[in-house]
């Protein structure tokens, strides 16, 4: 982000270093426009280069959005599924709670029963024994009698011991349930604590977003600026250029500089750029064509311009007299320099996808007294 910054503040003290001459052009000012045009195509280059960057940046930051949204979203899941399970589990430990309540009441009254027993015959002594014999009808009956208070005493031992079973049994699923309780909470907590640092990392990720949306414009802003100078220098050296040539040396009647390919992806006029997603007005046409594929003259004349052309990328500029010139840009190969004459037809160059394309194609142009003209009012 830092790069980026010195980038923008490198960028507007160009901007405030370029003045751009606006009065009529005499001989001896033609290289000083040329170079202050280099300098503004290399500056729109490195512009470029910079929004390519903001762009891809902008592009990771969107997707970690969509992917901490997506966390986001099983987080609040997982949340839901906890707190409903919290919420089973303790519906099973109140009722646990409930049911060792009544084990312990039943083991003490079991107890109590048991302890009332036993006091009253440690009390009364071997008298109980002499009444049930006494009451005894029989020694077989006394046997009997015997016998059943033993069985009554001893029912009563294996009652409260299993009594005793279900308590230990009944608090010992009461612990396993605090535990699974606790360490469902613990478990609700992290949830929160992890959506909590998803929602403020998200928080900072659009911030950056909006960051970056606000950098983009203010470039977007300077490549307006420095295009509009550099369109400017352009007419004023293409206006001296062309009026340097004397008379008309063409044939009048342009053929189409691309024999391979018909295609027509981007027409004369106003449209979306590709690239910077803004209304901005085409001056050509786009004719789509493999990398490599030739590119013809499409008149006789003059290369004027060959080279790098800022946001054209490597282009070729044919003067052919009377103020006409046409212009092919976005080339992968320039096969003339400047000076050289051309024949309609001759092989000048090779089609690509320099300077700001979105793919291999020519930029066709036709220029008339530093104006752009609609090209189809001179392809034939």
């Amino acid at each position: 982000m830092n790069q980026i910054k010195q980038k923008l503040v490198a960028g507007l003290l160009l901007l405030l270093m370029i003045t751009v001459i606006t009065s009529p052009v005499v001989a001896g000012e033609i290289d000083d426009l040329r170079k202050q045009q280099n300098i503004i195509n290399n500056q729109l280059e490195k512009l470029k280069n910079t929004l390519k960057q903001v762009d891809q940046e902008k592009k990771n930051v969107a997707q970690e959005i969509v992917e901490l949204d997506q966390k986001l979203n099983e987080a609040q899941k997982e949340l839901a599924a906890t707190e409903a399970k919290l919420k089973e589990t303790q519906a099973k430990l109140t009722n646990t709670m409930k049911e060792l309540k009544d084990a312990e009441e039943r083991v003490k009254e079991q107890q109590d029963d048991l302890n009332v027993r036993l006091r009253t015959m440690y009390k009364t002594g071997p008298v109980d024994y002499i009444e049930v014999i006494l009451g005894s009808s029989s020694f077989s009956d006394f046997l009997t009698r015997l016998d059943m208070v033993q069985r009554i005493i001893e029912a009563d031992k294996n009652l409260l011991a299993e009594f005793k079973v279900r308590q230990e049994e009944v608090a010992k699923k009461k612990a396993e349930l605090e535990e699974q309780q606790r360490l469902i909470a613990a478990q609700r907590d992290t949830i929160n604590a992890r959506r909590a640092q998803i929602v403020a990392y998200r928080g900072n990720r659009q911030r950056l977003m909006a960051q970056l949306e606000e950098q983009k414009k203010e470039y977007e802003l300077q490549v307006a600026k420095l295009q509009k100078d550099s369109e400017n220098l352009r007419r004023q050296i293409l206006a001296w250029e062309m009026q340097n040539k004397k008379g008309f040396f063409g044939t009048g009647v342009f053929r189409w500089p691309v024999p391979s390919s018909k295609t027509v992806t981007s027409d004369f006029g106003w449209r979306i750029h590709p690239i910077f997603k803004t209304r901005r007005f085409h001056d050509g046409v786009d004719i789509a064509a493999p990398t490599g594929a030739d590119v013809l003259a499409a008149d006789d004349g003059e290369v004027i311009f060959a080279g790098s052309y800022g946001g054209y990328g490597l282009t070729i500029i044919v003067s052919h007299g009377g103020g006409i010139s046409t212009q092919y840009s976005h080339l992968s190969k320039i096969l003339v320099g400047v000076g050289k004459k051309v024949l309609k037809g001759d092989k000048i160059g090779l089609v690509g996808s320099t300077g700001w394309s979105t793919g291999p194609h020519l930029h066709f142009s036709i220029i008339r007294d530093g104006e752009y003209v609609n090209p189809w009012n001179w392809l034939k």
